[in-house]
């Protein structure tokens, strides 16, 4: 799971989003991390596809704003904006899934 910042992470408050939503995964012990370069968006998702990251959570002012995130599923592609804890817990749901 890796939570990718959208623009300027200077943003006020994007990088304290980007750690809540990273904080509350890891208190479900979901294995996440928060990508801050300053690299561009098209380059982190590229660089998470590469290395096979299961799904992604993109942010932007926008999202945090609306308290929401973008879903993305390796293979699959943007999912769309969803609300942060519906797709939190979709992520949980789909986790507990794959173990039974």
């Amino acid at each position: 799971m890796r939570i990718l910042t959208i623009g300027d992470p200077a943003v006020a408050g994007l990088v304290d989003y980007a750690r809540k939503i990273d904080n509350e995964l890891r208190a479900h012990q979901v294995r996440s991390e928060v990508d801050l370069s300053t690299d561009k968006i098209n380059g982190k998702i590229q660089r998470a596809e590469q290395m096979k990251v299961h799904t992604m959570f993109v942010i932007g002012k926008r999202d945090m704003e609306a308290d929401a995130v973008s879903v993305r599923i390796h293979g699959q592609g943007n999912l769309g904006a969803k609300p942060r804890a519906e797709a939190i817990a979709e992520i949980l749901a789909s986790i507990k899934e794959r173990r039974a």
